[in-house]
């Protein structure tokens, strides 16, 4: 039997059998982040500097993906907005490695981190798409939208 604090926070039970939910890319964002955190050291991007911009660039933003792809993992029901914010960190490491390419940086760096970012972007979207969707999916089974704002009850 399911509790409610579990229910709260997580789609279970038989109507989630054969559908994805959205700590599945949450799941593959946090691997994504794993990969941008080590990236820098595993391919040794042959940069003078060991501590040059694009390896902390790529390490702070793998930990704040990693730690945002976490949060959603364990509930994937609450803010998809966090999604979302990966989602523009992909934007954010797929615009900085145009802008190293232009600077000389090896091209090694500048691929992981296009792969990456477009990685990041397609995941965060589809686990947010994938929240918002079941969300109104349940408020339709519950019997109803919840009311508008302006409405009243009395």
């Amino acid at each position: 039997m399911t509790d409610v604090a579990t229910s709260r926070h997580f789609w279970i039970g038989p109507g989630t059998e054969e559908r994805m939910t959205p700590s599945l890319p949450s799941s593959l964002t946090l691997l994504v982040g794993l990969w941008l955190g080590f990236s820098p050291f595993v391919v040794r991007f042959g940069l003078a500097d060991p501590s040059g911009f694009v390896d902390v660039d790529d390490v702070v933003l793998a930990i704040v993906v990693s730690v945002l792809a976490m949060i959603r993992m364990t509930a994937p029901k609450d803010l998809p907005a966090l999604s979302l914010l990966n989602a523009a960190a992909g934007a954010w490491l797929v615009g900085t490695a145009f802008f190293f390419s232009a600077s000389g940086h090896p091209s090694r760096a500048v691929v992981n981190d296009v792969v990456c970012g477009v990685l990041l972007i397609g995941l965060g979207v589809t686990s947010a798409v994938l929240t918002y969707r079941q969300r109104s999916a349940a408020r339709r089974l519950a019997g109803g939208s919840r009311p508008h704002a302006s409405v009243r009850s009395v």
